[in-house]
């Protein structure tokens, strides 16, 4: 598909996913309006601040959507997205990830949108898959203020497609990482202890995790978009399970810091291994970019900006 000249609306874009979508976006010579609740000129959004418009707006409030034009594509990524501090502010996460969901899809409808993507989430699997590689077959756990959002989300989605023939692709994200992303996760947040204190401390190094860096995540957004398939879920992950001890020992030695490992219980899965077969079978999306190269891009990017962490 052509996407120059097209119009796309990606809420949540001065954030981690959101901020890499809007990069391929211009470069594909798309028209787009960011909705975001952040600051316009933050960090991650900064360098394309005059190519693109920015509404400071709450989805949540369908007031919102009256500042907004008819788009193309709408790419919903705005979410109350860290599962701990859901916990801490159940109001928040459902009126940011179940009302703003719903709002958005709304809109989506009246404007006839040709084609809506949402991002779910894999933790839905639970803590202790039933079998791996896990597809989209796998039951699902609802135990967490977080997994009961996202689970509304998906139910959204599945109500507008079927009651309103509305064209909506839906994910379920495994672990994407990649530069800008926030020291609340994992990735980062091992890279930042390496650079500031030179020592790494991690909880327990068994678990296992699927990380998919950021450009492969987006494109996957964008062969969404481009597609013909209405939908979901569908699993957006590299398909290679990889530890995390494994992980933070490479940050460690890469960047001269000890390794320490607390031994602590294990937060969150256990284990995540993605069965991605389903989008390339969909969507003809396919993982390419290795872990290793992605890890050595945020090493790399990070080392650059350590001042801002």
């Amino acid at each position: 598909m052509n996407f120059r000249g097209r119009t796309a609306i990606v809420t949540g874009g001065a954030g981690f996913l959101g901020s890499h979508l809007v990069d391929r976006l211009l470069e594909l010579g798309v028209d787009v309006t960011v909705v975001d609740m952040s600051n316009k000129n933050s960090r991650k959004l900064a360098h394309n601040i005059d190519r693109i418009e920015f509404i400071d707006a709450d989805i949540s409030d369908s007031e919102t959507l009256e500042k907004l034009e008819p788009a193309d594509f709408i790419f919903h990524l705005a979410a109350y997205a860290v599962p701990t501090l859901c916990e801490k502010n159940p109001d928040i996460a459902f009126k940011s990830n179940v009302l703003g969901t719903y709002n958005i899809l709304k809109f989506a409808l009246e404007t006839s949108a040709k084609k809506t993507i949402f991002p779910s989430s894999a933790l839905l699997y639970g803590k202790h898959p039933k079998y791996l590689p896990i597809d989209e077959k796998h039951p699902i756990e609802i135990n967490s203020v977080y997994n009961t959002t996202k689970k509304f989300g998906e139910d959204l989605c599945n109500y507008f497609i079927e009651n309103h023939k509305l064209p909506v692709v839906y994910f379920r994200l495994f672990n994407s990482f990649g530069p800008r992303q926030d020291a609340d996760y994992f990735i980062p947040t091992v890279i930042v202890q390496a650079l500031k204190q030179k020592k790494v401390e991690i909880w327990n190094a068994e678990p296992t995790r699927d990380f998919t860096f950021v450009a492969d995540t987006v494109d996957a957004f964008i062969k969404a978009a481009e597609s013909n398939f209405i939908g979901g879920p569908i699993n957006i992950g590299s398909g290679r399970e990889i530890e995390v001890g494994k992980i933070a020992r490479m940050i460690a030695e890469k960047l001269g810091a000890k390794l320490v490992i607390l031994n602590k219980p294990v937060s969150g899965s256990m284990r995540l291994s993605c069965d991605n077969s389903l989008g390339k079978k969909t969507i003809g999306w396919e993982p390419h970019i290795k872990f290793e190269d992605g890890l050595n891009a945020s090493i790399k990017w990070f080392m650059q900006n350590k001042d801002l962490f």
